[in-house]
């Protein structure tokens, strides 16, 4: 085994554990777990439970649960929340690193004014699923394929709107464009995407460089690199595949997709989200792909709950124009 620097080591160990500590392993799978991360940022009042902040009191009491297999083989945990009236029309809420199926909720609540059902899951290595390796996007396509496949074969199904925040929004976005067969034959008409990074190997690098302590900056390009050589030798993953410039093709015709940061935003970059809807829409010959950065208040993931009427006013909006008509 090649020798790489410890540092490359512990960062890949933390985020694969989630900063997570287990203390007791249940037979449900509702394991006993500490969250060292989201203990620190539930401090701040704007992280506090986002689904009591949007009046959600179902998102405990969900409809049903199941496991589902993922394209590898390891089991997936997910929920559904069927909308009071009757509907073949489904939402799908696909969470960001170091969430869960419950924490992505808020952002799909308000999709069931338009008739949606709901179905958020748990990537691997998240909340009640299987552990894994985190591979930003990469092997959690095969979890979100295989939800969807799921969903498909278990419901008589319309149309379906992908939600994604953070690397759920990536995950989406590299889902659609590599996987256009499978878009279309299970009806996906739309994405959602908040804050989502443009690059993997780019959003890497950046959290290595900001977070590094002053002694170790000269050698953050160095950690980066052994990190990349790791995934890529030991977990067969690339990153450098996952950027949406070297993914996203000319001639193809893509679904439409909103895109929404903020601008103070100190996880992902607002200028990502800027970058791929200018982009898409040039590619495309189209403006069927918008973009809303919101320049106060909370920042990663949270705009909605600081300008809940102008983002659930113009993402409804969004996805009326790209829904299909109902019979």
């Amino acid at each position: 085994m090649a020798e790489y620097s410890p540092i490359a080591r512990t960062i890949i160990n933390m985020w694969n554990s989630s900063f997570t500590k287990t203390f007791f392993i249940r037979t449900d799978r509702k394991n006993v777990k500490f969250n060292y991360v989201k203990t620190f940022n539930s401090i701040k009042p704007t992280n506090r439970n986002s689904n009591k902040k949007m009046k959600i009191k179902e998102y405990k009491k969900p409809t049903g649960n199941t496991i589902i297999t993922s394209k590898d083989g390891l089991k997936i945990v997910a929920s559904v929340w069927l909308n009071p009236k009757v509907s073949d029309k489904w939402v799908v809420g696909v969470h960001g690193f170091n969430s869960s199926r419950f924490d992505v909720l808020y952002l799909t609540w308000h999709y069931r004014a338009l008739g949606y059902n709901i179905l958020t899951f748990d990537f691997r290595n998240h909340g009640a699923s299987e552990n894994d390796i985190v591979s930003w996007g990469y092997k959690e396509k095969w979890d979100l394929m295989s939800v969807i496949e799921w969903l498909t074969k278990n419901y008589i199904i319309s149309q379906i709107g992908l939600v994604g925040t953070s690397m759920g929004a990536f995950t989406c976005i590299y889902t659609l464009m590599t996987e256009q067969v499978f878009i279309e034959e299970n009806k996906i008409r739309w994405l959602v995407s908040d804050s989502a990074y443009m690059s993997v190997n780019n959003m890497i690098s950046e959290m290595i460089s900001d977070n590094a302590f002053k002694m170790i900056e000269t050698y953050a390009q160095n950690i980066l690199e052994d990190i990349l050589k790791i995934y890529k030798q030991e977990y067969k993953v690339d990153f450098k595949g996952l950027d949406f410039i070297k993914l996203i093709q000319k001639g193809q015709n893509y679904i439409p997709i909103m895109f929404i940061h903020n601008r103070f935003d100190r996880v992902t970059n607002f200028l990502d989200s800027f970058k791929m809807q200018e982009i898409k829409n040039n590619i495309e010959h189209s403006d069927q792909n918008e973009l809303i950065i919101y320049d106060e208040g909370y920042n990663h993931t949270k705009s909605i709950i600081k300008f809940t009427k102008d983002y659930t006013n113009r993402t409804l909006e969004f996805v009326k124009k790209h829904q299909l008509e109902s019979k």
